[in-house]
């Protein structure tokens, strides 16, 4: 397979929506798009892909760019078998993807402010490691290289292959900077996060305090009583539970056995010297020396530790990264409100003001809904190949309650965007609403004709005859909708059968196992 031409027609890589970022190539082959269109229809096609359609914070954003991240969506469709949205429909993907770019944008924001920096090295680095992992065993495939075949066979097959190109230049046209940086940022902020939260590692720590208050107790009394616990502890370190049990007089953990359990965080809040000596232990190790703390606060105590510290338990890093992204997202949505977002494109507008329209649907915004018309009158007819203007126009006139104008903006959409039986249906809809039955049949009648052998849509009609009156036409719509499902439940069952046909056998016999246990 030649790459000739291939610095022309290749495919980039887009990031998805923060919530799973990372780089990702749309398309299977670097040749997509080669041959699709021609002439002023495909230069129309390709200008409209790279206009700017929106532009969120300091960032112009493509039809393209959207159309990218709205792919692994829309692939969700068909991985479970269902049709894709409607043509008409997918300005409201786009605008979905807006809000992810926001957050992207967002991301940075936070990043930044957080004093974050990504540098021409670590641009440099990260390309290379996405190219090691993500793209060259790719490309090696579509020149029908081994998937580990190195840069320098790539690049003696782009050669004998006359192309003009070379993996560097591959590199730099495969992978977005703006994209990566991105994911670099994302990746520095989660590192940073999750260091701080060293605060989420419990040390369990025992002690034994001594008192004295120079009235009852002496200083040195406590001392003296100290330091014997203390050699106690050091010749018989297992009792050190029992002899806290028996003398600590901190009632906080006394009849623990000297066990308290503090998070990282909380260490902070212990008196100064108790605070330094567990600093210096390691776990299983208790202090060499008594740790004297005299409060100058009369309400404060005066007394003598012997302090062991049993155990660190740190969180796992797993914990860590998702506590990171639970408080990334904080951060995102903090910084969001500051970026901008303009849409600029017309149809994608209308959708954006139809959706507001509708928050509430029992009272839709009849100004939205005619701003969001007057948006779709900007759109010329040659820049509306797929027909989706009129078929828009009629979902906006059907919520203002105006049936008349809806019919006629489907009965355009017929006249450009083909004749569907779903807009038959529609049509014949508005026309059983508004009372006109026998305009309601002659639609049912055209819609018959277009209609595939799915039961679903037999069985809508057969409704829809009902309630337009027509008994002859809900049983014979009917009657189709039995046999189709009828049909259709005959073909699973032959795919059930011919799948157990061809299952492995167990040819094991009950009774029959000459290597059971006990037989030789």
């Amino acid at each position: 397979m030649s790459l000739m031409g291939m610095k022309q027609h290749i495919q980039k890589f887009s990031l998805p929506i923060v919530a799973f970022i990372g780089i990702s190539m749309l398309g299977t082959s670097v040749y997509s798009g080669l041959g699709r269109n021609s002439g002023n229809a495909r230069a129309r096609s390709e200008a409209k892909a790279e206009a700017t359609v929106a532009q969120v914070g300091s960032q112009a954003v493509t039809q393209r760019m959207l159309d990218r991240i709205m792919e692994p969506q829309l692939q969700q469709f068909k991985m479970f078998g269902m049709p894709p949205p409607p043509a008409e429909a997918l300005d409201s993907y786009r605008l979905r993807a807006l809000d992810g770019i926001k957050s992207q944008e967002a991301l940075v924001v936070a990043a930044k402010k957080a004093g974050i920096t990504i540098t021409d090295e670590e641009m440099k680095k990260g390309t290379d490691e996405v190219w090691e992992t993500q793209v060259r065993s790719r490309i090696a495939q579509q020149l029908t290289l081994s998937e580990k075949a190195t840069d320098k066979e790539i690049n003696d097959t782009l050669a004998k292959q006359g192309a003009n190109i070379s993996v560097e230049s591959l590199k730099e046209q495969l992978i977005l900077p703006d994209s990566l940086r991105i994911k670099l940022f994302n990746d520095k902020l989660t590192k940073q996060q999750a260091e701080k939260l060293v605060a989420l590692d419990t040390y369990k720590v025992r002690h034994i305090l001594i008192n004295w208050d120079g009235k009852k107790t002496t200083e040195a009394a406590a001392k003296a009583k100290a330091e014997k616990l203390l050699a106690d502890v050091k010749a018989t370190p297992t009792k050190f539970a029992e002899l806290a049990t028996a003398n600590s007089e901190d009632p906080g953990s006394k009849d623990k056995g000297g066990l308290y359990e503090w998070k990282k965080e909380e260490l902070t809040s212990l008196v100064p010297e108790f605070k330094a000596a567990i600093a210096t232990l390691k776990p299983g190790e208790t202090t060499p020396a008594l740790v004297r703390h005299a409060d100058p606060d009369p309400k404060g105590y005066k007394g003598f530790h012997i302090i062991h510290l049993d155990a660190i338990s740190k969180a796992t890093q797993e914990k860590r990264e998702e506590l990171a992204r639970a408080e990334i997202t904080k951060l995102v949505d903090a910084a969001a409100p500051g970026i901008k977002v303009e849409v600029q494109d017309p149809g994608m507008r209308a959708m954006q003001l139809f959706q507001d329209a509708s928050k509430d649907p029992a009272k839709p915004d009849e100004k939205l809904l005619n701003q969001a018309i007057a948006e779709l009158d900007k759109i010329k007819k040659e820049d509306d190949r797929a027909g989706i203007v009129p078929l828009r126009k009629a979902a906006i006139l059907e919520k203002l309650k105006q049936p008349e104008k809806a019919i006629a903006a489907l009965e355009d959409a017929i006249q450009s965007n083909g004749d569907k039986v779903e807009t038959r249906i529609r049509i014949t809809t508005l026309l059983i609403a508004k009372g006109d039955k026998a305009g309601a049949i002659k639609q049912l009648a055209e819609a018959e004709k277009l209609a595939l052998p799915e039961p679903g849509i037999w069985g809508q009609l057969g409704q829809l005859y009902k309630q337009a009156g027509d008994t002859a036409g809900e049983r014979r719509t009917l009657e189709k909708n039995q046999a189709y499902t009828l049909r259709q439940q005959q073909l699973q069952a032959q795919e059930q059968a011919l799948a157990a046909k061809n299952a492995p056998q167990n040819t094991n016999i009950p009774g029959k196992n000459t290597n059971a246990p006990g037989k030789k």
